[in-house]
């Protein structure tokens, strides 16, 4: 078991002002890229990819974590040289 650190007030207070909002706008641009790319992300086979990356990261950013708390919310990832 590990302690967590407790997030400052400064650190809730930017995450409440700007970053949240950001993230809301992230989440609302990311959307609807989304609904426009989606045809093409159809034929190439990575509608599930780009969901997650443009819609599922950014909703999760805002919403589900704690105020102040900025973890690694996505997944590590790999680059795929072909």
């Amino acid at each position: 078991m590990s302690a967590r650190e407790v997030p400052s007030g400064g650190e809730m207070l930017i995450d409440l002002m700007v970053a949240r909002p950001m993230g809301l706008a992230g989440t609302l641009l990311g959307t609807a890229a989304f609904i426009v790319a989606s045809p093409f992300t159809l034929l190439s086979g990575t509608f599930l990819q780009s969901g997650r990356r443009l819609v599922v990261y950014p909703a999760k950013f805002t919403f589900t974590r704690g105020l102040g708390d900025f973890p690694g919310y996505m997944e590590d990832y790999q680059i795929v040289e072909e």
